[in-house]
Order: structure tokens, then sequence, then C-alpha cells
């Protein structure tokens, strides 16, 4: 439009038009190409502009070369006269690509750092959970062990069914660690293989009692075990009478509740806040699961330690 302003011939106009915005695009892609790969810190700002500065006037420099020879000696006049708008109009469409490029490649950049932040918590997640479970192993197995090994002397036939009943624990664990979550009816089909073991070790004074109202809901895998390992331990080691465990389960808006009630001795037990490795465990892995603390709560009320536990649904 200036240039038919100043009646130069169409052609003219047209040639001028075409080289100047298919030079200049490709000034953007190179100065595109360059802050892929690298963007001046901001501290550094003024050598954006002066990149900005020099590639307009390259540009310049190759339209005047690539006019003069496209275009009758008379057109640098206009050329010349032109120049200083031709610049300031280089530098704005320069620097407004060196903006656009350089937020636009932030945002990509923060994005992949924000993917490996997440992936790298991830990992780390995963394998404190996988942790978690492994400490859970050994105590109980130490325990099992010892009581098969108590047993083998006074009761083989106890002591035989004990290793059967272990090993089966033990293969489901391991199939088990291979999932994050699995049904809550599953979950209580792996915890029975546990206290079928710990009913050999107690005999009938360990009874428990289980409702399950969950309609299939879900649970993290093995969470429930330490739950009520650490109900058998305050509930049974200090006392010689029986005692029974209740499990329940259901839904509550839109979450699956499970309590865990034993009784307790006063005088010889005092379950607190976190009680032992199971709880503090089970609220660990809760945390890293759902970041929240406030998913396991226990109380105490006449004589009988509860767990509760809120369990949100995937």
């Amino acid at each position: 439009m200036l240039e038919l302003h100043f009646d130069l011939p169409f052609g003219a106009a047209l040639t001028d038009s075409l080289a100047g915005t298919l030079l200049l695009a490709s000034v953007c892609w190179l100065l595109d190409l360059k802050l892929r790969f690298y963007i001046p810190e901001r501290q550094k700002a003024l050598h954006l502009i002066a990149l900005c500065a020099v590639l307009t006037g390259v540009w310049l420099f190759v339209l005047r070369w690539l006019l003069a020879l496209l275009l009758p000696a008379s057109f640098g006049d206009f050329f010349y006269a032109s120049i200083w708008f031709r610049g300031a109009f280089g530098l704005l469409i320069t620097g407004f690509m060196a903006l656009l490029s350089v937020l636009w490649y932030t945002l990509q950049e923060r994005a992949a750092t924000e993917r490996r932040r997440s992936e790298t918590e991830a990992l780390s997640r995963d394998a404190e959970l996988a942790n978690l479970r492994q400490q859970l192993q050994p105590h109980f197995l130490f325990n099992s062990l010892n009581s098969i090994n108590t047993l083998i002397g006074m009761q083989p036939d106890k002591a035989r069914r004990m290793v059967q009943q272990l090993s089966d624990f033990l293969r489901g664990t391991l199939k088990q660690d291979q999932r994050q979550w699995v049904p809550f009816e599953e979950e209580l089909t792996h915890l029975s293989l546990y206290l079928d073991i710990e009913k050999v070790r107690f005999g009938h004074r360990l009874q428990t009692e289980v409702v399950n109202e969950s309609n299939g809901m879900s649970i993290p895998v093995l969470l429930l075990q330490p739950v009520v390992e650490n109900a058998i331990k305050f509930g049974l080691y200090d006392t010689t009478d029986d005692i029974t465990i209740d499990i329940r389960a259901w839904p509550e808006e839109g979450a699956l509740i499970i309590e865990v009630r034993n009784p307790f001795d006063p005088a010889t037990s005092a379950p607190r806040k976190g009680t032992g490795f199971g709880l503090s465990s089970v609220q660990r892995r809760l945390f890293l699961l759902f970041a929240r603390n406030d998913l396991l709560r226990t109380e105490t009320e006449n004589d009988r330690f509860t767990t509760r536990i809120k369990i949100p649904q995937p």
C-alpha cells in the first residue's frame, strides 16, 4: 500500500512486497529455529533485542541486493527513502516473533519439566509404597516361623497345616504385589489366609466377625492386613481371654469406609495415635496415594479400640 501510494508501478510494488515478505518470513523462521534450542536468560534480554536488530539489518541488506537484481536502478531511491520505515517494520515483526517463540518454548520447557517431575515423584512414591509393603512381611513371617517351630514338637499336624497356610498366603502376596488396587472382596479372601495362620497360633482365643457391605468397591492392595495385625497385637497379646475382632465395610459418599475394632486392656495396653508400625505404614500409604492425612482415624471407647479408614475410590 505504501508503494502504491507513491505511484510505483504495480509490478514493482508486487515484487517488492513479495520479496520483502518471503525474506522476512525466512528471517523469522531462522529466529524461531535459534530460540528453539537456546533461550537467553532474562538478564540477557538485550542479547535478544540485538539479535532482532542484526537479523533486521541482514533482511534489509539481502532485500536491497535482491531488488537490485529484479527491478530498475531507479527503484533504489524509493528503497532508501523508505528504509527507516522498513527497518522499524522488520524490527517490530522480528521482535514479535522472538517474543512469541520465547513464550511458546518456555511454556513447552516448563510443561516438560513438570512432566518429568511428576514422573519422578510417581516413581519415588511407587518405590516407597513397595518398600512399605515389603517391611510388613518379615515381621509377620518371623512370628509365623517361630510359631511353626514351637508347634513342630508339640503339635506336628498343626505345624504342617500352618506351613501350608503360610505358603498360600505368601504366594497370594507375591501375586497381589503386582497390582495397586483390588476389589474389597478379594482383599478379604487374602486376609482370611492371614487370619487362618493366626488362628493356628492362638486357637479358639481369636475370633473374627466380618460384615461386608462394600458393594464391589476397591481397596489398595494389602492395606487391611497391617490394620488387623495391629488389632490382634493390642487385643490379644496382653490378655489370656478370648477376643473377637470386628471388621466392617460400607460405602459412604462415594468412598469405602472400613472399621476394625478390637478389645484392649487399659492397664496393660494403651493404644495411641499411630500405634505401632502397622497403622503408621497404612497412614503413610494413604498419604502417598491421596495426599491426605485425614483418611485414618483411631478412637477408644469402653475398652474397645477402633480404627476407621476412608478410601476414596479411583
